[in-house]
């Protein structure tokens, strides 16, 4: 069950995230997926929900209102499965790691030893992503696989949402937006800024968006990632960086 404590962190980094311009993502899940959904839709953000069954019903039943209006706010209910696939053992890590694969990184708080925050992160770590970990009181059992994430190195230990901002490269303007600190050298550069965003593109995309040749665009974004404003994170799939 998640605490009061918990509630305020995902409360605050989803917060944090959709004034920094970013899409969260969650499973949709009781406690702490359900309080960053809901506070990304409170701050006038997106979200994505990754679902472990089909989307002829919605599990846990209490989040069937939230559903609607992650939908509603322009949001994604997200699955693999067929329509009428019901939620068991082995569609929830299958959820999971449509989790890590999307996202730039991935936050783990309250998960004990033996948890789906647990393997989410690990699958993160096989795609290379970046895990961040948030400490709890030692004796917590609910914090345990946090701690072990931590001490082994697997994760990086943070305080604050500003810690992981940083860390991929998204400054929180505070103004809904993602700003970076780099001044393009040419109007190509400018183009192709204004086009990317923290959610990952293929280069197809970034060419159909931009009109430029798919030489520009290669050649652009590689002299920006040597310049810090853009990442190639594998797949030819690129996002902004501060």
């Amino acid at each position: 069950e998640m605490s009061s404590y918990g509630k305020r962190v995902a409360e605050e980094f989803a917060r944090a995230s959709v004034q920094a311009g970013i899409v969260t993502v969650s499973g949709l899940a009781e406690g702490i997926d359900g309080a960053v959904a809901e506070e990304s839709l409170h701050a006038g953000g997106k979200t994505i929900a990754a679902l472990g069954h089909g989307l002829a019903m919605i599990y846990p039943s209490s989040h069937k209102t939230l559903a609607k209006k992650i939908v509603g706010s322009g949001g994604l209910l997200l699955t693999e499965f067929p329509l009428d696939t019901t939620p068991g053992k082995h569609t929830f890590p299958a959820r999971n790691r449509i989790i890590a694969g999307l996202s730039l990184g991935t936050v783990v708080l309250e998960a004990p030893e033996k948890s789906g925050a647990i393997i989410t992160a690990e699958l993160a770590l096989e795609y290379g992503r970046e895990v961040f970990a948030v400490p709890g009181h030692i004796f917590d059992e609910n914090y345990a696989g946090c701690h072990r994430l931590i001490s082994t190195g697997q994760a990086k230990l943070v305080h604050s949402p500003e810690d992981v901002l940083r860390d991929i490269g998204i400054v929180s303007s505070g103004r809904g937006s993602a700003v970076s600190a780099y001044e393009p050298q040419s109007p190509m550069e400018s183009t192709i800024l204004d086009c990317l965003t923290t959610m990952p593109q293929p280069v197809d995309d970034i060419v159909g968006k931009t009109t430029l040749s798919s030489g520009d665009v290669n050649s652009t974004l590689t002299m920006l990632e040597l310049a810090g404003a853009a990442q190639n994170i594998g797949g030819g799939q690129w996002v902004k960086r501060g």
